[in-house]
């Protein structure tokens, strides 16, 4: 048997040794978008915050405005964290804060796929 040949044997038995260690997932083990997660805001402290599922996505970009998209996906994330968030106490944040809240969030939701 040549190198080629060798190496070759090799990669198939790397390829099929992955094969068996990798897990077959299924939907159900991918929709456990229930988990509560933190991030450090600057400034603020540790938020908790829970992710987007597809259908929420879905609601938010209906919005026209992108401001209101904006305070309804961080009241979203919030919210499944904490039940007592809702767009109208996300409107009342001062200016400052939301910025930091939203850009984190942002953040998280485009940027750490965990």
């Amino acid at each position: 048997m040549d190198a080629y040949e060798k190496g070759m044997r090799k990669l198939d038995e790397y390829v099929e040794q992955r094969r068996r260690e990798l897990k077959h997932l299924r939907i159900d083990d991918l929709l456990s978008t229930d988990q509560v997660r933190e991030v450090e805001v600057p400034g603020l402290g540790v938020v908790r915050y829970g992710r987007l599922t597809v259908e929420d996505a879905l609601a938010v970009s209906r919005i026209e405005d992108e401001t209101e998209q904006a305070i309804e996906t961080v009241a979203r994330m919030l919210r499944k964290a904490d039940p007592q968030v809702t767009v109208e106490k996300v409107k009342m944040l001062p200016a400052d804060v939301f910025a930091k809240l939203a850009s984190a969030l942002m953040k998280e939701l485009t940027g750490n796929f965990r």
